[in-house]
């Protein structure tokens, strides 16, 4: 899944690719997609919070799916 990362390390997002994975081997099979893969500090904070976001343009319609960690001792990011 092609996803835009706003790492606490960085200066600028960017696009990157997060790992999923697969209910089961059939060709219908459902994919989860992994953050923790991009998510650092893991020591700090082990767990991914998520939510959907749907935002409307117009007539147009946008779903995107949020995920964060937040945590009194995670590093302050600039980006957001």
């Amino acid at each position: 899944v092609r996803c835009r990362l706003y790492s606490a390390s960085w200066s600028r997002p960017r696009q990157v690719t997060m790992l999923t994975r697969c209910s089961d081997c059939t060709r219908n099979a459902k994919r989860f997609p992994i953050p923790e893969s991009l998510l650092n500090d893991a020591t700090v904070q082990p767990y991914v919070h998520n939510c959907l976001v749907t935002l409307h343009e117009g007539r147009r319609i946008y779903q995107f799916c949020i995920f964060f960690k937040r945590h009194c001792h995670l590093r302050i990011n600039t980006l957001l």
